[in-house]
């Protein structure tokens, strides 16, 4: 890996430590920033949101998180796009229902104008011999 792509990984390795950062914060003008205007977030669920729709329901605190633990990181990084797979423990509330997940995650991150932006996310849950 050339020291270029060693330092695009790491700005890809903050902006994810950002966005989680401002997930649990609920702090939605820090990820109005950091998501895309065609932002598709898939949830384990399958429910899909658009940006103003995810930005809405942490706004008004539909789902609130209360711990997100990222393991086993990998950062695939092709010219302009970053793909970031995670192992992901949540804790959080669903309209007021306390919910653990055990999530695997893909994020999608694109370089437009020289500025990185998460345009696509999804999670699944992780195959276990307890489910």
């Amino acid at each position: 890996m050339t020291m270029t792509e060693q330092n695009e990984v790491s700005e890809i390795e903050r902006l994810e430590n950002v966005r989680y950062a401002a997930m649990l914060s609920q702090d939605v003008e820090a990820l109005d920033v950091l998501l895309h205007d065609r932002l598709l977030h898939v949830h384990s669920t399958g429910n899909q949101h658009t940006k103003m729709a995810y930005l809405s329901g942490l706004k008004n605190r539909d789902w609130e998180y209360h711990q997100i633990d990222r393991s086993q990181q990998n950062i695939i990084l092709q010219r302009d796009t970053a793909l970031v797979f995670n192992h992901l423990f949540l804790r959080l509330e669903l309209k007021g229902k306390a919910i653990q997940l055990h999530n695997q995650a893909l994020s999608v991150w694109i370089r437009e104008k020289g500025a990185w932006q998460l345009i696509a996310m999804h999670s699944g849950l992780e195959p276990s011999e307890t489910r």
